[in-house]
């Protein structure tokens, strides 16, 4: 599958999600030269970044909206294209999108909640929280494991999954009720794949611990002292008007654009597709960087950095695709990056992977 758990040659940790419907994706588009530097003003980013997104968007490259923050604050948001195919309505730059595997940001920082709380530890195993987990051999599996993927939990997305009603996915429990019957990958600790059963599972060990469904969990747990007011899990069946919905090429990528809704569960899970905007994206990154949900040192773990008194600045992105959806938040505390699109990889990522850096510079070595 595409989008592997892996790092960009840009230097940055991603943590992405593969696609639902083909293994391989078209090839990263070829954009144009962007004038921005580490020296760009506020009003010379948005004189820069408007002029080459529309670019992108009138040549077909590009439907989405990206936000650009500079020390936790917003220099530039906009958004480009359209919501649906039906309505053809335009997206504003609060829309909600579908965040695709930037949720299991969301789920990381929950089960870290916990061990900060001393409600789990890292060597917690899932027989230690769900006795009755069908699949034996991954009962030994422990949250670190799980959280590096590497607790061999069969992924969701696979040939079960697409030949499974996809109403029956309308919450994380009802993901774990498929993904726990399903064969292990390996053993847990034997291998490293990119594992969306061991999020999901993740997000079960959410609800044994807390007595919340995990969705409340989160909601209550993490958007809400986050402040982000327009998050959610909703049902893409009962989405507000100002949500984008999933469109993707799957005859082809010459073939008219569709709604792609069909490859997805009726909701997200805690291994993605939670909703979200580009607002309630830059509050998560300042209310994690802040220690507003965790300590400094679990604060560390998630960024993959080093523990710090005051706001965080390890350098890290969280990326998601599949049918429909491609996400990436990129930031470094000075710098934050994000882009929603609700079109295919890799159009997306690219994007944002091309703007971060001009404005905070090459990864130190």
């Amino acid at each position: 599958m595409a989008n592997k758990f892996a790092a960009l040659t840009l230097g940055i940790a991603i943590l992405a999600g593969p696609a639902l419907a083909q293994d391989d994706g078209p090839p990263p588009p070829q954009l144009p030269s962007l004038a921005l530097t580490t020296q760009s003003s506020d009003a010379q980013i948005g004189a820069a970044l408007d002029p080459w997104l529309a670019g992108l968007e009138r040549g077909g490259v590009f439907n989405g909206a990206v936000l650009v923050a500079r020390n936790g604050q917003e220099v530039f948001a906009r958004a480009y294209g359209e919501r649906d195919v039906a309505s053809h309505a335009s997206l504003s730059v609060d829309d909600r999108f579908p965040v695709a595997s930037i949720g299991k940001a969301f789920t990381h920082v929950a089960i870290a909640q916990l061990i900060q709380a001393r409600r789990l530890s890292p060597t917690t195993t899932i027989a230690d929280v769900i006795p009755d987990y069908p699949g034996a051999v991954s009962r030994t599996a422990t949250v670190q494991q799980l959280l590096g993927h590497e607790g061999g939990v069969a992924d969701i997305f696979g040939p079960a999954f697409r030949q499974a009603p996809k109403e029956r996915f309308t919450n994380n429990h009802a993901y774990y009720e498929f993904v726990s019957q399903q064969p292990p990958t390996f053993a847990p600790g034997a291998g490293n794949e990119y594992c969306n059963g061991c999020y999901v599972v993740l997000g079960e060990i959410i609800e044994r611990v807390s007595g919340l469904p995990y969705e409340q969990y989160v909601a209550e747990h993490v958007f809400t002292p986050a402040g982000m007011a327009r998050s959610s899990f909703p049902r893409s069946d009962q989405l507000p008007a100002d949500t984008a919905r999933f469109i993707g090429h799957p005859r082809g990528p010459e073939a008219p654009a569709e709604d792609v809704t069909r490859f997805h569960g009726v909701a997200g899970s805690a291994a993605g597709n939670a909703y979200s905007t580009l607002r309630d994206m830059l509050a998560f990154d300042n209310a994690l960087r802040e220690h507003r949900l965790l300590n400094a040192e679990l604060t560390a773990q998630v960024l993959r950095g080093q523990p710090e008194a005051g706001r965080a600045t390890a350098r890290i992105g969280f990326a998601g695709g599949a049918p429909g959806v491609n996400t990436l938040a990129i930031g470094n505390g000075a710098w934050t990056v994000i882009v929603l699109t609700n079109r295919e990889p890799p159009a997306g990522e690219t994007i944002g992977s091309t703007v971060f850096p001009l404005l905070a510079g090459p990864r130190p070595q």
